[in-house]
This record gives structure tokens, C-alpha cells and sequence, in this order.
């Protein structure tokens, strides 16, 4: 071998390729590293708090239970059936993160006591035992990391517990952002970082363009082969054209976006629904037969004096915004009065008003009860959730001086209906709307729409267990309803349909129709409807509320006819005229053998 051939294979063998000199070969290696680094600043280090569950409400000896919990709230409690319900504290510990300067509120919401301390100081102190009790206090806060510890104790009956804090600048209070809280404290330098993920993933993006147009750059410059000059401006072109192509679409569908959806607050669409309801005998929807609440927990109600056909069948709706018949306030003498709240499945959605659950029970009664007269009026509206129907109750079925109260529990009572929620935010760089609609296009060929979505995405309204609790945190709800979600906002409601029962010694059932072990052979476990199930078993026992499932005559109504079918329609998933027959005589059984009704004696609430 020749001395200049051997210098030619060595210089071949050393050269990184056309275009691409050894410190643009090491830029590159290095931004792709860090592409693939920086993300990880978004759970590293270890986001959270550490909670400590004591079995005793003073804190002492070892706690029973001690975890990190992303969140500073209770849902680990309430979601967990092995942990003591009463006579407990639970204290979380760890870090959080001040990213600037100025006047931070903290405030705590509890029943019994709970403090917050920061640094070592008490700011906020709401210690002590009593009821529903808010205290806030103003601190002065200064960039960096802070020690934050906040403690709750829970001694007698029912508890809350709701800590929260308001930035400067920020007008709502809102729960400690998690990105914010740090299990141990970490090094000066990374904390600086976490602060600037998101910018730091984009400038390494933007330099690796740089770096791949810098080489594309220098590759046509320096060579002299026209194919490959041509080849990159191709390229170039063509990424071009379908970055513009991308840009253009995601444009489109956007804009139609916005002139599909109606932007207006909330109240501005009830009332102009309100002001634009069709005549008597039209079909209408769901905006056309409600009205804006004069309670503001329960958001809408229906529009009274309705009249038309909804969802297939006639509606009525009667003087006092009930889809029902004409009640007085004052209760005849003699009369047993039952009230029911519940959402559309109680409501009688897509059957006819006689066929709904609760006019199938009230003529049960009078049928089999008679001379004595009862009442079953119906306060279901369709949307609602459980905080929403313990509103009405305490609002609005009281009023009624009731002798028994029923609630109808679906799984979707974690949660509020989308009109809720606030219009699509299409400014946002952080979402696509093409990709959705493109893996939307891909669900429906592949069949796997019915595969769990990912959490955090809040566009499938069933909600799996992992995202049930963090519902609160999806961006789409606004502020102001955000105690209604999740397993958190259904215990809050159930206590306060609790005290208010309580305080009138007025019997209350809790039925729903969940699947359980031991009734049928095939049964596979539904994690989130299994967890809703056993709260409201757990919650119904504590508060001391009646619990019935129906599941079991549905099941036993399907050995008999294995082709029944209880939905109103193959698109329409409500409960049809069939199924609630099944419903009433099932509650029927149940206020018979429980005795819940009256025989002879007189109405607990005659007036």
C-alpha cells in the first residue's frame, strides 16, 4: 500500500461526513441528549408532599400510613376503605417552590381543625375542633424554596378539609400546584431549572433546527455535486411546504372551532335560551327547557311552564320548575311526601312522564297503601351532580317539607356537564387540534375508542379511576365549580345532604345500579365504578344513609329474558321505560322492607 493511499483511507475514516465538521457533530449529540433530558425536570426530583396518616387526631406515635402524595387534600383518605374514617390527623411535609417575590395568601377550609406553616411559622391557624370554618392569612414570601407543613385533625362526626393559596397577581384562590411542591429539597441550580423546563425543551428544539439548517447550509456551499444541492433544496421545499400544509390545517380547524362553539359565559346562554324557547308542541333540547339558578350552587334549573316535545316524548314542566306534576308547598294532612333529586337518569329522559321511575313508585304506593295518600315528586334535572343535587335539596326539596328523601347515583356524578366548562382554548400552543382530530379518525377505524385515555385527557367525559382524581386540576373547568368534581366533591356533597337530613330526622336512600362481585359469573372488575361503588357503601354507613344498588334485579330480570334490553336507544344510553319499572320496584322493596313507609301512623312532617 502506497504512503498516500493509506493517508487518503485515514483521512475517509476520520471525516464525520459531508458537510458536518466535529464540533456541529458534537452540538447535535449534545442538543439530542438534552431533548431528551430536559423533560425529565417535569416529575424529577420527586414532585409532592409526604403524608403522614396517624390513627389518632393528636399526631402521636408512628403514623399508620405515610406516602407521597401529589396533592395537599384528602382524596388518598376517602379513596381508600382500609383507612379509619373518624379520629385521625394526617400532616404533609415537603418543599415548595416561590417563583417570585410578593404577598402569597394561604388559607385553609376544615372540619375539625388545620394549620399551615411555612418555615417553621404558623400563618395560617384554623386548629381546634368545630364545624365548616375558613381562615386565610397574607405572608409576605420571597423567591426560592420554602419548608411548608400543613396538618388536619378529624374527631367527631363528619369532616372537610381544603387548603389553598392565592399568588400575587392572582385574584382565585387555587389548590398548591404540584409542579411547585418538592418531596425533599432539592439543589439550588435544579430548582432554578424546573422553573424553566418548558422554555429550556424549546430553545434546545430551536437550536437543533439551527444546527440542521447550518449543515444543510454548509453542505450546499461547499459542494460542487448539483444532484445534492438539488436533493437539499428539495427537501427543504418539501418540509417547508408540509410544515405550511400543517400550520394551514390546524388553522382551519381551529376557526371552525371557534364559530361552532358558543363562547359566551355560561348565564348569557341560559338566558338567551330562555328568551328564545320554542311555542308549545315544538321539539326542543336540553338549552331550551332551563334557566339560570337564583342559588348559585345549583348553577340551572328547569324553566317553569314548559310545554313541547323533548327528546322524543312530551314534556311538561309545572309551576315550580319540576318535571312533574302540580304540588303545593303545604302538605295535606295524612300525606306521605317523598322527594327525589337525581340528574337524567331519575329525570326520565326519552320516556314518558307516567313511565318515569318515581310516577311508577308514587302509584305503587297509592295502590298498595291506600287510604293513605303519597307523594313522589320528582326534582331530577338532567346534568346535574351530586354537589348540584345536594344544592337543590337543601334549596329547594325542603321547602316541600319531605318525609323521605331518595338519590339516584350515576357514574358520571363526579363530574359536571360539558356546557359547564370553558370554551376550547384555541390560542394555546400546548395542544393540537389536528392530532386530536386525527387520532379521533384513528379510534373510530381501529375500533379502540373504548381504550382508557391517557391522564390528564379530559375530553372523554368517562372518566378513569387515575384521572377521577384530578379532575379538579383539568384546565377546562371553571374555577368556581371545581369543589363539585371528583370523589372529593361527591363526599362534600353526601355530609351536606347528611347534616341537612339529620337535622330533620328525615329518612334518605342512596340507590344506584352498579355491577358487583358474587351476582354474576363473568363479572370483571370496573376499577373506577367499583371505586365509586364502594364509596358510596363506605360514605352511606358513615353518614348513616340507606344504600341500594339495583344491579342484582337487573341481573335477576335477565335470567328470566336474556334478550331485555334497558337502554332507550343503541345510541341512547338512558334508562328506558323498562328499566325503570325495574327501579321502582325494586325501591318499593326496599322502603317495604326496610320500613321506611308508614302504615298507620301520621306524616312525621304533617303541617
Amino acid at each position: 500500500m502506497t504512503q498516500a493511499h493509506a493517508y487518503k483511507k485515514v483521512s475517509v475514516a476520520a471525516d464525520p461526513g459531508p458537510g458536518l465538521s466535529p464540533n456541529m457533530q458534537r452540538m447535535t449529540r449534545i442538543l439530542l441528549v438534552a431533548i431528551v433530558l430536559v423533560p425529565i425536570l417535569w416529575v424529577w426530583p420527586q414532585r409532592g408532599t409526604t403524608a403522614a396518616f396517624y390513627a389518632n387526631p393528636q399526631w402521636r406515635n408512628e403514623p399508620a400510613i405515610m406516602r407521597v402524595e401529589r396533592r395537599i387534600n384528602l382524596d388518598f383518605v376517602t379513596a381508600d376503605p382500609s383507612l379509619p374514617q373518624l379520629n385521625f390527623s394526617v400532616e404533609w411535609n415537603g418543599w415548595l417552590r416561590i417563583d417570585r417575590d410578593g404577598q402569597y395568601m394561604f388559607a385553609t377550609r376544615s372540619d375539625d381543625g388545620s394549620t399551615i406553616e411555612i418555615d417553621g411559622r404558623v400563618v395560617v391557624d384554623n386548629g381546634g375542633l368545630h364545624a365548616p370554618r375558613r381562615r386565610s392569612a397574607t405572608v409576605a414570601m420571597t423567591t426560592g424554596l420554602h419548608q411548608i407543613r400543613v396538618r388536619f385533625l378529624q374527631a367527631t362526626e363528619t369532616y372537610e378539609f381544603d387548603a389553598s393559596w392565592t399568588p400575587p397577581g392572582e385574584k382565585d384562590e387555587s389548590a398548591f400546584p404540584t409542579q411547585q411542591l418538592f418531596v425533599h429539597k432539592p439543589l439550588a441550580a435544579i430548582v432554578f431549572l424546573t422553573r424553566r423546563v418548558s422554555l429550556l425543551w424549546a430553545l434546545c428544539w430551536l437550536a437543533l433546527a439551527l444546527t440542521i439548517a447550518a449543515r444543510i447550509a454548509k453542505n450546499a456551499r461547499e459542494t460542487a455535486n448539483a444532484d445534492v444541492r438539488g436533493f437539499a433544496l428539495r427537501l427543504t421545499l418539501a418540509l417547508a411546504t408540509t410544515i405550511v400544509a400543517l400550520v394551514v390545517a390546524e388553522g382551519i380547524i381551529r376557526l371552525a372551532r371557534y364559530f361552532r362553539e358558543d363562547r359566551r359565559p355560561l348565564m348569557v346562554q341560559l338566558q338567551s335560551s330562555r328568551a328564545q324557547a320554542k311555542a308549545s308542541m315544538h321539539a326542543l333540547n336540553l338549552g331550551d327547557i332551563v334557566q339560570p339558578s337564583r342559588y348559585p350552587g345549583i348553577v340551572y334549573e328547569l324553566r317553569p311552564n314548559v310545554r313541547g316535545r323533548f327528546m322524543g316524548q312530551s314534556i311538561v314542566i309545572n309551576s315550580q320548575g319540576l318535571h312533574d306534576n302540580e304540588y303545593s308547598l303545604r302538605k295535606e294532612p295524612g300525606t306521605f311526601r317523598i322527594v327525589g333529586v337525581g340528574d337524567s337518569s331519575l329525570f326520565g329522559w326519552g320516556v314518558p312522564f307516567e313511565d318515569s321511575g318515581l310516577k311508577v313508585l308514587e302509584r305503587r304506593l297509592n295502590e298498595t297503601f291506600g287510604p293513605r295518600k303519597f307523594e313522589v315528586i320528582n326534582f331530577a334535572v338532567p346534568g346535574y351532580n351530586t354537589a348540584m343535587e345536594a344544592e337543590t335539596f337543601v334549596r329547594r326539596c325542603l321547602e316541600y317539607a319531605p318525609d323521605l328523601v331518595i338519590l339516584n347515583f350515576n357514574t358520571n356524578d363526579y363530574d359536571v356537564p360539558n356546557f359547564m366548562r370553558l370554551p376550547s382554548d384555541l390560542a394555546t400552543l400546548r395542544r393540537s387540534y389536528l392530532f386530536d382530530l386525527a387520532y379521533s379518525v384513528y379510534e373510530g377505524v381501529l375500533g379502540v375508542a373504548e381504550r382508557q385515555p391517557p391522564p390528564f385527557d379530559f375530553s372523554n367525559r368517562t372518566t378513569p379511576l387515575q384521572e377521577a382524581a384530578h379532575l379538579d386540576e383539568d384546565p377546562a373547568l371553571p374555577s368556581e365549580y371545581r369543589y363539585m368534581v371528583g370523589a372529593k366533591g361527591v363526599v362534600r356533597a353526601l355530609e351536606q345532604l347528611a347534616g341537612a337530613a339529620r337535622e330533620r330526622a328525615i329518612p334518605f336512600v342512596v340507590f344506584t345500579v352498579k355491577a358487583y362481585p358474587g351476582v354474576v359469573d363473568n363479572y370483571v372488575r370496573d376499577d373506577f365504578r367499583e371505586g365509586q361503588r364502594e364509596l358510596l357503601e363506605r360514605e352511606s354507613r358513615r353518614l348513616g344513609f340507606h344504600f341500594l344498588n339495583t344491579y342484582a334485579n337487573y341481573m335477576e330480570y335477565l335470567k328470566r329474558y336474556p334478550n331485555a334490553n334497558f337502554a332507550v336507544s343503541e345510541a341512547d344510553g338512558h334508562p328506558n321505560t323498562l328499566a325503570h319499572s325495574i327501579d321502582a320496584e325494586a325501591m318499593f322493596d326496599f322502603l317495604v322492607a326496610r320500613q321506611l313507609l308508614p302504615s298507620d301512623k301520621a306524616s312525621n312532617h304533617d303541617r
